[in-house]
């Protein structure tokens, strides 16, 4: 929403960023002393983060550590007319019932007039008159209620006026987690580097020197190496180029990403349609048919074969939302490269299981993440130092 204004407000011990629609609702606000962002209304949430996005830099070490969802409206700030005769009051020791009331100073007495006679008793203030400018609507929801054991069985009437409304306790506030802070990415900790199967060439022994070789002796290779490393590799490497075709849509991909224990997320893409970890099974000429926790290769019989035994997606969601704000959850995504033939009978939820030119079925997902949070997991996600811990 680019018609969202953001306006700075100091006042009463608060430094805030409000944003508000363009008949000036509030929607929301990012309080800079405690680093939390309040949003008034759930819909609106991804607009308040953008718009304050644009307007603070440091935005990921502001965002959400107060996100109360559906939390009424809170009083409008006050009027800026209202604060010099407030703060004025306050100076002469007027307090906050009889300012309200308070008539103008009397003129000064002239030359030999007595100040008794011109400082004339004033009346006592109405209590109708003093009531009326102060009705602490903020007041009424800190009020705790009173359990009512026959109203508690029955559901809740709609409140008749403004006033019963104000007089409804608020939400309790939902503490959000404090984001942690990644060191600055280098070229040795950034992953965006790296290429599909680099654990597999490093088990090969494939460098630059290594590739000459491997173009010379390419033929004689086909037929006296069997190892199935290489094998593994040319899926990857067919997966990875698959997956290269989503980036022209805005998904951001990334391959081996490394793991503390030597294992490796094959690839990790990121997109608005979510975050998928993608794993390869190279089964070359075979006819694959997945289905109720089995795996059958041709004619032969099923072989147990757990979908979602691979830790990938739970060891990737565990690093990211440990430095993001929001909820960053992973789904697999199971691809059988160099096939002739697959059929898929059921999947657990959250996995998908497909050949290499299927990849291309997420390009139009959407929906899940904002082009901000896009990116954020893909800066979380590219420095090694955020995979330490899983």
């Amino acid at each position: 929403m680019q018609d969202l204004k953001v306006t700075s407000w100091q006042l009463f011990g608060h430094d805030r960023l409000y944003v508000n629609l363009p008949d000036g609702t509030a929607i929301g606000w990012a309080d800079r002393g405690s680093g939390t962002i309040t949003v008034l209304h759930p819909r609106y949430r991804d607009a308040v983060a953008d718009a304050l996005a644009r307007q603070v830099p440091d935005l990921p070490a502001l965002v959400g550590e107060d996100a109360p969802a559906g939390h009424p409206a809170p009083p409008v700030p006050p009027p800026v007319p209202r604060i010099p005769p407030m703060r004025g009051m306050r100076r002469r020791g007027a307090g906050p019932d009889t300012a309200a009331v308070r008539k103008p100073a009397p003129p000064e007495p002239e030359s030999g007039q007595d100040m008794a006679a011109v400082r004339k008793p004033v009346p006592p203030p109405d209590p109708e008159r003093v009531r009326e400018p102060a009705p602490e609507p903020v007041a009424a929801p800190q009020r705790a209620p009173v359990p009512d054991p026959v109203a508690a069985s029955a559901p809740a009437p709609a409140p008749a006026s403004g006033v019963a409304e104000a007089s409804a306790p608020a939400p309790e506030a939902v503490r959000r987690r404090r984001p942690g802070v990644l060191p600055v990415l280098t070229p040795g900790s950034d992953l965006a580097s790296r290429r599909p199967g680099a654990g597999l060439r490093e088990q090969l022994g494939e460098g630059s020197t290594g590739a000459l070789v491997r173009a010379a002796t390419g033929a004689l290779r086909r037929h006296k190496d069997g190892d199935p490393r290489r094998g593994a590799l040319a899926g990857e490497r067919r997966v990875g180029a698959e997956l290269k075709r989503l980036t022209r849509h805005g998904w951001r991909v990334l391959h081996s990403v490394p793991l503390p224990d030597g294992a490796e997320i094959g690839h990790l893409l990121i997109g608005p349609g979510g975050v998928f970890a993608v794993r390869t099974d190279h089964r070359p000429g075979a006819s694959v048919r997945v289905g109720d926790g089995t795996l059958r290769l041709d004619e032969g019989d099923p072989q147990p074969y757990a979908l979602d035994g691979s830790p990938d997606a739970r060891r990737a969601r565990a690093a990211l939302e440990a430095y993001c704000a929001f909820d960053v959850p992973v789904q697999t995504v199971l691809v059988f490269t160099g096939v002739t033939a697959l059929e898929v009978v059921a999947t657990p939820d959250g996995i998908r299981v497909c050949r290499e030119r299927q990849l291309s079925a997420l390009t139009p997902l959407t929906g899940v993440f904002t082009l901000t949070q896009v990116e954020r997991i893909y800066d979380v996600a590219r420095n090694a130092e955020a995979w330490l811990d899983v």
